[in-house]
């Protein structure tokens, strides 16, 4: 048998995966093996998948397929949400399974082991939680995950019983790890999770302890959260928010409804009035925060009455960017098996006219900006034209040159639509 030499990760999801494919190149590194500009020319593929929805996880079957069709003699490796044979069974040759859990790594570890790699080792006390990184790929921002796996139990979601109980990386661990990334030449931290709220639940601490370690870190630059869900929004994670300055004033706060009803079916955990106090009090702390939210449209039950209340509540929040999302069945979830399913032209219609509530929103956000001045992260330049995020993440372009990629240029806000704003440079 051949040594290995080379390898290819293919991707899929969410920010965790994301992560997750930055410790699966890692690990392979360290077996000395290289990694190959295309999955053509990888000898170990590894699909990172995702199953949060039934068509993220047929998107990770064609994946593996195509993967294996293009390139049949490499080891394909499955890896992530999706990586149980029930949820990504392709009907071929079969591959090497590491389905998610706390132990992942380890026994993704095992199994390259069998193989003829170039380098041989024994890594001792390898445990995923705790296998740090020190690069994020090509990316300006770097993903740091500080927690993992859900137990909310919200009726229409698998993530629970994939991703499974919730777990933290210790304060230290995270701490070392952004120390190494930012010294990388990351500009943006992304502190992130399955369920980034729960941090330091079983351990006594919390969100905010975390943050508070991470501020001060030496060189750091920007910190933004990913999705919160309200009832973590604390009064102490907020009061260390408004103390510094490089914590981005942007909340995704998940809603999936502005329904009562809809959201005791979905079990989300709140109302609608504790959702809205939740952005009042986020709103007194900060500067103008930005809220991104994710709405779920159709849901089993969803009448026009609660469609339209879920409208108005939209409405009334003003969100600075909404994801909307027609609800899909999801096997082995509760909301699957219930009653009242919504017919699907109705569901794409309700849908449609939240996503131009959504535009219309976006725009009303984007012109508060107008003639001011935003500091934007140069994320990439093409064509002499750079782009990137404010502070409030709003997607901004701007002309640019090469070597202005990766630092933090205010931009004087010149035009604004509803996907965005353009500007000028203001040095």
């Amino acid at each position: 048998m051949n040594t290995l030499q080379t390898y290819f990760v293919n991707v899929l999801g969410c920010k965790v995966n994301q992560y997750d494919a930055q410790q699966i190149e890692q690990l392979l590194e360290r077996y000395g093996l290289k990694k190959a500009e295309q999955s053509d020319d990888g000898d170990i593929i590894v699909v990172h998948t995702c199953g949060v929805t039934a068509a993220a996880a047929q998107k990770s079957r064609q994946t593996i397929r195509k993967m294996q069709r293009n390139n049949p003699l490499a080891h394909v490796f499955v890896t992530g949400c999706a990586a149980d044979i029930e949820l990504t069974d392709v009907g071929q040759d079969p591959v090497f399974r590491v389905p998610a859990g706390a132990d992942w790594i380890q026994r993704l570890d095992q199994q390259l082991n069998e193989l003829a790699m170039p380098e041989k080792h024994e890594m001792e006390n390898l445990e995923t939680d705790t296998f740090t990184i020190s690069r994020f790929g090509d990316h300006t921002r770097a993903f740091l995950k500080v927690q993992d796996g859900c137990d909310i139990g919200c009726s229409f979601c698998i993530i629970p019983q994939l991703r499974k109980e919730p777990r933290d990386k210790a304060i230290a661990d995270a701490v070392r790890e952004a120390s190494a990334l930012t010294e990388a030449g990351y500009r943006e931290i992304v502190v992130t999770g399955v369920s980034v709220g729960l941090y330091g639940r079983g351990r006594g601490s919390s969100l905010a302890e975390m943050l508070r370690n991470l501020v001060n870190l030496p060189n750091i630059g920007r910190i933004r959260l990913s999705s919160l869900h309200p009832g973590e929004l604390t009064d102490e994670l907020l009061e260390v928010w408004s103390a510094h300055s490089n914590i981005m004033p942007h909340l995704h706060l998940s809603l999936q409804s502005g329904s009562d009803a809809v959201l005791h079916a979905m079990r989300r955990g709140y109302t609608a009035e504790e959702y809205y106090d939740a952005v009042l009090r986020a709103r007194a702390a900060l500067d103008n925060p930005a809220f991104t939210t994710d709405v779920i449209v159709g849901f089993p039950g969803e009448t026009d009455t609660y469609f339209e209340e879920s409208y108005a509540f939209c409405k009334k929040v003003g969100f600075s960017q909404m994801h909307v999302f027609t609800y899909s069945p999801r096997p082995k979830t509760m909301a699957a098996k219930m009653g009242h399913q919504i017919n699907g032209a109705i569901a794409m219609e309700r849908s449609e006219k939240l996503r131009e509530l959504g535009e219309t929103m976006a725009l009303n956000y984007h012109r508060q900006f107008q003639g001011l001045e935003a500091e934007v992260l140069v994320e990439r330049v093409k064509d002499g034209i750079g782009s990137g995020y404010t502070r409030h993440y709003i997607p901004a372009e701007f002309a640019c040159s090469e070597d202005q990629q990766n630092a933090v240029l205010p931009v004087r806000v010149a035009e604004t639509t509803s996907t965005g704003i353009s500007g000028v440079i203001s040095l």
